[in-house]
């Protein structure tokens, strides 16, 4: 495998302006951003302008981000960010009418910030969960329904792999197999695409 197959997606969104790249990124960040702030109840037009902004200073900053090797350090910035453009956009719109019927977004982006807060640590669920599930939607391209289903309910539904493979019509050893196939595409991909 040559470097450049080997480089994160965060490098390749870095060094280049490549289609391809920015949008694997947006595959697996675009609805996480959006999606998360619509759980905290923000309306949908905020949260439209809340994820659009995030990802033009995703887009301008990405240069100047400097990993560092730290676990979790993209996600992090990225949680950061999304909270000063929460807090940009209430700013923008503070003459809110009185009937405004939203969470308060500035409340909101305070909390995301402090990454002691339930609210951040609802956000690391969240990035977490929509980050495999976007892998897991690659790699079915990759493997049999039947083999992502067995991965599905052994590993993340935490069913038995016995009564798996049998309502999946497998043996026992088929479906270890495609547990651990599937597990180890997982993990490669996901050092490729997620810091």
């Amino acid at each position: 495998m040559n470097g450049k197959t080997r480089l994160t997606l965060l490098d390749r969104i870095r060094d280049t302006e490549s289609g391809d790249s920015w949008r694997e990124f947006l595959l697996v960040y675009d609805g996480l951003i959006e999606g998360w702030l619509r759980q905290q109840g923000v309306i949908d037009a905020d949260a439209e302008d809340i994820r659009q902004e995030v990802l033009e200073t995703v887009f301008r900053e990405i240069g100047g981000f400097d990993h560092n090797g730290r676990p979790g350090a993209f996600r992090n910035w990225l949680r950061q960010v999304t909270a000063n453009r929460m807090r940009r956009l209430w700013r923008r719109r503070a003459s809110r009418s009185a009937d405004y019927a939203g969470p308060n977004v500035e409340l909101l982006a305070a909390q995301l910030e402090d990454e002691r807060t339930p609210l951040a640590t609802s956000w690391e669920d969240e990035h977490n969960r929509h980050v495999l599930q976007r892998l897991l939607g690659v790699l079915e391209e990759r493997f049999s329904e039947k083999s992502v289903t067995a991965f599905r309910r052994i590993v993340l539904q935490e069913q038995p792999a016995a009564q798996v493979a049998a309502e999946l019509g497998m043996t026992l050893g088929a479906a270890r197999v495609a547990q651990h196939r599937v597990l180890k595409a997982l993990k490669d991909f996901g050092k490729c695409v997620v810091d």
